[in-house]
């Protein structure tokens, strides 16, 4: 099969999962098109282990998956999922059309940071608020990989990109709070450095009759990490050029590590001591609340004289 990507050698003893994979299931193989140290290849082996070892039913599962450098984890993630490419940013209004179309579905939307909160930024609040039965992943890592690199609305005070050459001067917007502002019933952030937390989130928000808003950090080296130095995040970060910068997968997965807060220690501390950083956690695990799909069937059988 030609165009996949670079195939890479097994390793021994082979991936448990490799074979679930489209690719690995396609081919016997691993591939991918992502730089190497991206992040994105971490969270679709996750998915993909999650996917497999819940029994995920592809046909109540839907994948629905956005547009940017992550849309090529098509490759990776379970071969049995329903997956569609939609537009930029309208992930969110292609599943609820899904949802409502068959209220036994329960979409899953994979969403970059510039996809949900820039140009989707509108269907991302609304899909909160109406509290319909899915899942959505923020994928984070702060830059617009695919275009070029250029600053996000969640670029990091102080951080350099293709269109911020002398720094970013603008407050980054956080998905988190406006998730918890719009009114979605569940809403966790947490990163790539933590594997077995995402699991734990993605099952909960599985289980979770309502919208599931989950962002995760990840890198991006060659938009963001080679462009930037290690010490971005502090409060007397480095402005001067040096050999700091997170030009590989470890450095940019430590930097995430030393920059993340967990949320019962973010609660002792400052604005000044959370600058630049990333709070991760639970913030909202809310079962009171009537799912969009049920809501709007009572509202039909009211308007049909069944109730």
């Amino acid at each position: 099969m030609s165009g996949v990507g670079p195939m890479y050698p097994q390793e021994k003893p082979e991936h448990p999962y490799l074979e679930s994979s489209y690719v690995g299931n396609l081919l016997g193989n691993y591939s991918s098109r992502f730089c190497a140290g991206c992040g994105y290849g971490i969270i679709s082996q996750l998915y993909t282990r999650t996917f497999e070892d819940e029994g995920l039913d592809p046909k109540k599962y839907p994948l629905i998956i956005g547009i940017g450098c992550y849309s090529q984890i098509i490759l990776l993630v379970h071969h049995s999922a329903q997956k569609i490419l939609t537009l930029h940013g309208r992930a969110p209004a292609l599943a609820t059309g899904i949802r409502m179309g068959n209220p036994k579905m329960k979409p899953i939307i994979f969403s970059g940071d510039g996809d949900a909160l820039g140009i989707g930024g509108n269907h991302f609040v609304h899909l909160c608020r109406r509290n319909l039965n899915c899942v959505m992943f923020i994928f984070n890592n702060g830059i617009y990989g695919m275009t070029g690199g250029q600053a996000a609305p969640t670029t990091l005070f102080g951080a350099k990109s293709t269109t911020t050459p002398y720094r970013m001067f603008e407050r980054r917007i956080d998905g988190i709070e406006i998730a918890l502002a719009a009114g979605a019933t569940y809403v966790a952030r947490t990163t790539v450095a933590h594997p077995r937390t995402f699991m734990k989130y993605f099952k909960t928000a599985l289980k979770h009759n309502g919208t599931s808003i989950i962002e995760i950090i990840t890198p991006c080296i060659t938009n963001f990490g080679r462009k930037n130095l290690d010490s971005l995040g502090n409060e007397n970060m480095n402005l001067e050029e040096d050999i700091s910068k997170m030009d590989s997968a470890g450095k940019m997965i430590e930097w995430i590590k030393k920059n993340t807060v967990r949320i019962n220690q973010a609660k002792f501390m400052d604005e000044r001591e959370l600058f630049n950083k990333y709070v991760i956690g639970e913030f909202r695990h809310d079962t009171s609340q009537i799912e969009y799909s049920e809501q709007y069937n009572r509202i039909k059988d009211i308007a049909q004289g069944r109730r």
